[in-house]
């Protein structure tokens, strides 16, 4: 799916907002908005992709675009702060690279 809304940070981050939202019962909505946060590492290939879910449950149909927009303004509020700073991307690169590794046995 291709997101509803993009910014491209000023410290290299790319923040999308894909809407998952669905509707489970009568006039009632799952409103799902998945985070996609992609920083691009200095030696170039593949970004690095880190995914959050924001989600309301049985949200009215007339209520879906106005809870859509409270989830996003929600997670700006709460971490837009952090994801502007100069350091965010190194730091999350350094997590990622320091991340243990899980080996995959056959058999097991």
């Amino acid at each position: 799916m291709s997101p509803f809304r993009s910014e491209k940070l000023d410290n290299g981050i790319r923040v999308d907002f894909v809407d998952q939202s669905n509707r489970y019962f009568g006039d009632y909505f799952r409103v799902c908005i998945e985070v996609r946060l992609q920083v691009p590492r200095p030696q170039g290939g593949e970004p690095l992709v880190k995914v959050r879910t924001l989600e309301r449950m049985g949200v009215s149909g007339a209520e879906v675009e106005t809870v859509r927009a409270l989830l996003v303004d929600s997670y700006w509020q709460h971490a837009g702060r952090y994801l502007t700073h100069s350091a965010v991307p190194a730091r999350l690169l350094a997590a990622e690279a320091s991340a243990p590794r899980h080996r995959c046995v056959p058999g097991f």
